[in-house]
């Protein structure tokens, strides 16, 4: 349809006034009308009286999209008339509808940013001149004044969103601070109107709006000096929205009370420190409307969302300054209304209510005390004395309200979903707080703590049910300091840890229970520095193993203990071990837990004789076998793969964590995962020759070999079944791979079954997984001269596998190397790998058909780019003659690697690549451009422009 009145009309009355499928029409539609020049015209035809507010709505709407986005079409020589047109339509729409107006001033704004400060350099002034009820007799005067507000508000805003040059932004901003004078100047007028006297709504609207107008100014940056007076006007007004019926519900409060912010927090401010006080001075008295409300709300109810406002402001306020605070702290003059800012930040965070459920405002603190800590510790050590001594007692007070503050409810079953998450993440706050204020208080601190826990215990005794809380918070409280405290600390801690073995757990909420098993967790490195209070700690870690509501936090703080202090479990192992059996044998752990417990297993089962742990893996791991073992002959279901996934993960992470021999410092432990997938396993570390001798009779072999060796026809049987699905293999290979990296040299033996194995998953269903963990063999043993014939033949086989799997099916219709993008990744880093440890595999062996190897170069997916430029990067480094000689000879077969690459970029291509010996990133860009010319991704011209080898 032409963009015509009428058809837009109608269009508008679709979009509003049809279903969905209809409207999305018209909005697609309605869009390029915004777009077209013949907007510039009808946009006039729709603002007429006669329209309904929706089309009137458009056309506002439209006039202020064209003249933000297609500026550009106004001819200089109309911008009179232009202006001239906008001013009539406000004048037009002086009485509504409201949202029409609002549009219409937005619009104007935005021409007078285009005209500033050549074409209409006055136009603030004009304005404020222009818009007087003097001259606009058949408006109200409150209605002028109230139109006058709204576009010196959206001037700023408009503005602050413009996409103006830069150049141009610059001298913008420049008149519109001009005029700041003058609009402070109308704003104070208007709100020094005598509020006690009868207004109509009209005129409360008006100093509404003045006040927003305010804070859109200040926003944009008003030199503070110049608002001393504008201040008290703002906080005037806040009072008089509290006290004079006729501006309740008006907004003017919140509206007063975001100026002031803006006037408070500008970055300019901090060049006026004495006027930032005196506005301080100012703003304090605002504490006695937060009074008021909070003992309103003892009888009719209190106005939350003000006192949350007015706590905002002085909290905003306060983490703008907090260095001018600090510094006004050691001035008697100001010291008294910095203490009284302190004082009302910690009764916000005082507030009273459960939060979430009952206050919301409690919160809005707790930045500020970071930010004063943190500003505290920075101080030069004269003033960080004087800190700490004066803010001392107000840190210690706000430990004692997060105390309170952080204590759960008494039933949570009430509670919504999203409820009970704003109240762990602001637990989790109330944590860091807890952190700030040790900065502060240090050993006093713990000292408070450990008094509020005795008095807590001394309280569950005689009423558990009514205390527990308090109980929980405290070790809630300990928990969040732990990663604080100094490893030395000797005086608190064994008290703390002491007094949880007194508690009375059979009696109190399961939630205490799982704080203490949480906070024992985090003080798991400081115990391994004073292992005598294990005695105190491990009856309540491994009675939490059997329920299933403690097992999570159970086994996390036993897997954190035996990571950290694993020389010191021997005296616990029989009853860490036994209490482990039970709990796998239970049922009541779920898949995650039995494989974190498995850490615990292997962690305690490693500082044991070798005859105790064989008698144990007897005991607690032969059954699993044995299950998996029967899993294995069922035919496959979802059932079977959920118990084999869960026996292979088990024994995956007692691979990587029953090691009985001492690392080397060039030999690091396997990294796991804290869930119920067991991570992955670091890169084993490559052997010389010498240092890969087979270990002699006298030294004793790792246990994990025996069970790799009972396990390995286990796993077998599993490929036969399982081949082609990825969450058994990808388990299996992570099992294997972290065997290796547990047994390093003693894993030789069973290397060719293993290669074996290997070779059999990925001849049936080629796998990233199983090239990750073939990586780990071809890096550990490749320089192994016994084991160099098969790794020659591991190579070779997985070299041929992949390349059939890749390149062979780009033949298939719908088939590309683009379909195996994981593989061909996981397959470059096994190469990349090779060539920088030991190139020479490539070649010590027959059967690697290295061309076939170049042919993933132009039809890769784009994710292996970059390992295809780290194995060209190698092989240039250490055989640069060999890859010269490799790539001429491929580049001149005929349609190699694609028919859409010239000859002549073909050896630009070699050119540039076999320049490039040391640049990475460089060769990448090579790599990248080439592959682009290969899939006609870039024409010929475009590649002679923007290519680095032309």
């Amino acid at each position: 349809m032409e963009f015509t009145a009428e058809n837009l009309e109608h269009a508008v009355l679709q979009f509003y006034h049809s279903d969905s499928a209809v409207r999305g029409h018209a909005h697609q539609w309605l869009t390029a009308a915004q777009a077209s020049p013949e907007a510039w015209c009808f946009v006039w035809e729709l603002l007429h009286p006669s329209k309904s507010a929706e089309v009137q709505f458009f056309a506002a709407t439209t006039l202020h999209t064209k003249l933000v986005k297609s500026w550009h079409q106004v001819p200089p020589e109309q911008y009179a008339s232009l202006k001239k047109q906008l001013l009539e339509a406000i004048a037009s729409y002086s009485i509504g509808p409201k949202i029409v107006l609002n549009r219409l001033c937005i619009a104007l704004s935005a021409y007078v940013l285009h005209t500033l400060p050549v074409h209409w350099p006055n136009a603030v002034l004009e304005l404020l001149a222009t818009l007087q009820p003097s001259n606009l007799p058949n408006i109200p005067p409150e209605r002028t004044a109230w139109i006058l507000l709204e576009i010196l508000t959206v001037l700023p805003e408009e503005f602050q969103s413009s996409h103006l040059a830069h150049a141009q932004k610059g001298l913008v901003r420049n008149e519109l601070q001009k005029n700041v004078p003058q609009v402070i100047s109308v704003l104070q007028n208007i709100l020094a109107t005598d509020t006690s006297a009868p207004n109509n709504e009209t005129a409360v609207e008006v100093m509404c709006q003045a006040s927003c107008c305010a804070a859109s100014w200040l926003q944009l940056g008003v030199p503070l000096p110049e608002c001393e007076k504008l201040a008290d006007h703002l906080v005037a007004s806040v009072f008089a929205s509290t006290s004079s019926p006729q501006f309740h519900q008006t907004g003017l409060a919140e509206s007063s009370l975001d100026a002031l912010t803006n006037m408070a927090t500008h970055p300019e401010t901090h060049r006026y420190p004495s006027t930032c006080l005196r506005l301080l001075g100012k703003l304090l008295p605002l504490q006695q409307i937060i009074q008021a409300q909070q003992q309103r709300d003892c009888t009719e109810g209190g106005n939350e969302e003000l006192v949350s406002s007015i706590y905002s402001l002085f909290i905003s306020f306060a983490e703008t300054h907090s260095r001018l605070l600090l510094d006004s702290l050691l001035s008697d003059d100001e010291k008294t209304n910095v203490m009284q800012l302190i004082q009302l930040i910690l009764q916000c965070s005082n507030s009273p209510g459960e939060y979430a459920l009952e206050e919301n405002t409690s919160q809005l603190a707790l930045g500020f005390w970071y930010i004063l800590q943190d500003d505290i510790i920075a101080s030069e050590p004269e003033q960080f004395h004087l800190c700490v001594a004066l803010l001392s007692p107000v840190y210690r007070s706000l430990a004692e309200v997060m105390l309170r503050k952080s204590m759960l409810p008494f039933v949570e079953s009430a509670w919504t979903s999203e409820e009970k998450e704003l109240l762990r993440c602001y637990r989790q706050d109330i944590a860091d707080t807890m952190m700030y204020c040790y900065s502060i208080l240090r050993d006093n601190l713990l000292e408070l703590l450990h008094g509020k826990l005795e008095e807590a215990l001394e309280n569950c005794s005689s009423d558990p049910r009514m205390w527990w809380r308090s109980l929980e918070s405290c070790l809630h409280a300990f928990q969040a300091v732990a990663e604080c405290v100094d490893i030395d600390e000797s005086r608190h801690l064994p008290r703390f840890l002491e007094a949880l073995h007194r508690l009375p757990y059979h009696q109190l909420d399961t939630r205490v229970v799982i704080t203490a098993l949480e906070a024992v967790g985090a003080y798991a490195e400081w115990i391994n520095a004073h292992p005598f209070v294990l005695s105190h700690i491990i009856p309540l870690l491994v009675t939490g193993l059997g329920s299933g509501d403690l097992a999570p936090s159970a086994t996390m703080a036993l897997k954190d203990l035996t990571r950290d202090c694993q020389t010191s479990m021997a005296p616990f192992a029989h009853h860490i071990l036994q209490a482990s059996q039970a709990a796998l044998r239970g049922g009541k752990l779920k898949l995650g837990e039995c494989v974190r417990l498995m850490y615990t297993v292997g962690r305690v089962l490693a500082v044991l004789p070798v005859d105790s742990i064989m008698h144990y893996l007897n005991q607690l791991l032969m059954p699993y076998v044995e299950e998996l073992q029967y899993l294995v002959t069922l035919e496959p279901s979802a059932a079977a793969k959920a118990g084999i996934l869960l026996r292979m993960k088990m024994l995956s992470m007692l691979f990587a964590t029953l090691d009985i021999k001492p690392r080397t410092e060039n030999e690091t432990e396997p990294d796991v995962s804290e869930g119920s997938d067991v991570g992955t396993c670091t890169t084993v570390q490559q052997k010389t020759p010498q240092q890969s001798a087979a270990p002699g009779n006298n030294e004793q072999v790792q246990p994990v070999f025996f069970v790799l060796q009972r396990i390995l026809p286990v796993m077998h049987a599993a490929l036969d079944k399982w081949y082609a699905d990825t969450h058994v293999v990808q388990a299996l290979c992570s099992a294997l791979k972290h065997a290796l990296a547990t047994l390093l040299d003693d894993c030789k033996p069973l290397v060719p079954e293993i290669l074996m194995l290997i070779l059999k998953s990925f001849q049936l269903q080629p796998h990233p997984a199983a090239l990750d963990l073939a990586r780990q063999f071809l890096v550990m043993y490749s320089r192994d001269k016994s084991q160099l014939p098969l790794m020659e033949s591991l190579l070779r086989e997985l070299c041929s596998v992949t390349l059939m799997a890749c390149i062979g099916s780009s033949d298939i219709p719908g088939g590309g190397v683009s379909d195996h993008a994981d593989l061909l990744e996981a397959f470059f880093n096994l190469l990349a790998q090779i060539l920088k440890k030991n190139p020479q595999l490539f070649v010590s062996g027959e059967g690697v058909d290295l061309a076939a190897l170049f042919q993933c170069g132009g039809e890769s997916p784009r994710s292996v780019l970059e390992h295809l430029s780290d194995i060209l990067l190698a092989m240039n480094k250490k055989h640069c003659d060999n890859l010269s000689r490799w790539l001429h000879q491929a580049i001149h077969q005929d349609g190699f690697p694609s028919p859409r690459a010239s000859q002549e970029q073909k050896e630009q291509f070699v050119k540039m690549v076999l320049k490039e010996r040391a640049n990475k990133r460089k060769l990448q860009e090579t790599v990248r451009e080439f592959s682009l010319i290969c899939r006609g991704l870039v024409g010929t011209d475009y590649a002679a422009q923007s290519s680095p080898f032309f």
